[in-house]
């Protein structure tokens, strides 16, 4: 495999499973490696939105659809 396809099926999961099972075997591990995050981080993570719990309703409800008021 050329560098840039193998970068590529690194990058884009779908390119990845288009693959032959002889393909992927070629593949050298990612030097990144696996990365996980632990079950505590993912409770904590809110898609990059700003807005928390304890804002009133209307700054969470603006917040969560996108808009720029929030009492965060």
């Amino acid at each position: 495999m050329k560098n840039d396809e193998i970068i590529r099926a690194w990058r884009d999961a779908d390119y990845f499973f288009d693959l032959s099972d002889e393909q992927r075997a070629l593949l050298p591990e990612n030097p990144v490696g696996m990365i996980e995050l632990s079950q505590d981080a993912l409770t904590t993570v809110a898609g990059g939105a700003s807005c928390r719990i304890s804002c009133c309703s209307d700054c969470c409800n603006s917040c969560a659809s996108g808009g720029s008021l929030c009492c965060c």
